[in-house]
């Protein structure tokens, strides 16, 4: 990416590394530690574009700093370490089969991954492993609205809130988006509790008794008044809902299906390798 030569000029005068023997004169040096040189080109792409000319310098002066520290340690590590303790090529090996490994299962699963789960599959797991769906927070499906007290339309409003019709709920909504400062009708998912609370000048100290014993809230500060009807609720080490957990149950059953993607080719593979003695224990 083209930047300023201007921006690279200032940087250049500011660490003064022009001159320096050694260098590569076909391009403007930035940096030297030893006999390792930074050079404008070796900077690529790295300033993201639209930077000022600037905000180009400061990112550059920045990132020559770190480059300098970077190399002052490498060079102290590379000079009180053995060549025993700089060997690394058998965990670069382990790292390369380990990628190359990785790679090919990737390309299997591409390839043959049944990537469609029904309903079925997915309530049968619920199902099956309940305890492992235990709801950590108490949740609530609820509508919420933001007004302003003065509002001509804010006791059709709270009419509609207290509703549980669903033309009612489609009334509240179209005149939210009119009259309304916030507002939202959760009737399909869920969120936390205290989610909805954030919204609501409101201290709640003992919130599953205040779910059990309320199912409308109104209040007013200042020049607000915000309402809430709490359409349902699930207390927290309860079974949290199916439709909470849809989408986290599906990526399971993939992740399963995967996994036994991998162990069938694993023992495809060694049981044809068996098969034509292509290996053997000693």
């Amino acid at each position: 990416m083209k930047r300023t030569i201007f921006s690279f000029l200032i940087l250049i005068v500011i660490i003064g590394s022009c001159g320096k023997p050694g260098f590569n004169r076909s391009d403007q040096v930035l940096a030297r530690v030893y006999d390792s040189y930074l050079y404008v080109t070796d900077l690529g792409s790295l300033i993201p574009e639209g930077t000022s000319a600037a905000d180009s310098v400061i990112f550059v002066r920045s990132y020559v700093e770190n480059w300098i520290k970077d190399h002052l340690l490498l060079y102290q590590a590379e000079k009180n370490l053995t060549n025993e303790q700089k060997n690394f090529e058998p965990q670069l090996k382990d790292y390369r089969n380990s990628l190359i490994v990785y790679k090919y299962e990737s390309e299997l699963i591409n390839q043959n991954l049944d990537t469609l789960v029904e309903n079925r599959e997915i309530e049968e797991y619920y199902y099956d492993n309940q305890k492992n769906f235990q709801l950590k927070d108490n949740i609530v499906q609820a509508v919420y609205v933001k007004i302003k007290s003065d509002s001509p339309k804010i006791r059709k409003i709270l009419q509609y809130a207290k509703s549980d019709k669903q033309s009612d709920r489609d009334s509240l909504e179209s005149n939210c988006m009119r009259y309304a400062e916030d507002f939202q009708i959760i009737d399909h998912e869920w969120i936390t509790f205290d989610d909805l609370l954030d919204r609501l000048p409101l201290e709640v100290y003992n919130q599953e008794s205040f779910l059990r014993n309320n199912s409308f809230i109104q209040v007013t500060e200042e020049d607000y008044t915000f309402l809430a009807n709490i359409l349902d609720y699930r207390l927290s080490e309860s079974l949290s809902p199916l439709s909470q957990e849809y989408n986290n149950i599906k990526s399971i059953i993939l992740n399963l299906r995967k996994r036994a993607l991998i162990k069938q080719m694993h023992q495809k593979i060694y049981d044809e390798a068996l098969k034509k003695e292509e290996f053997e224990y000693f």
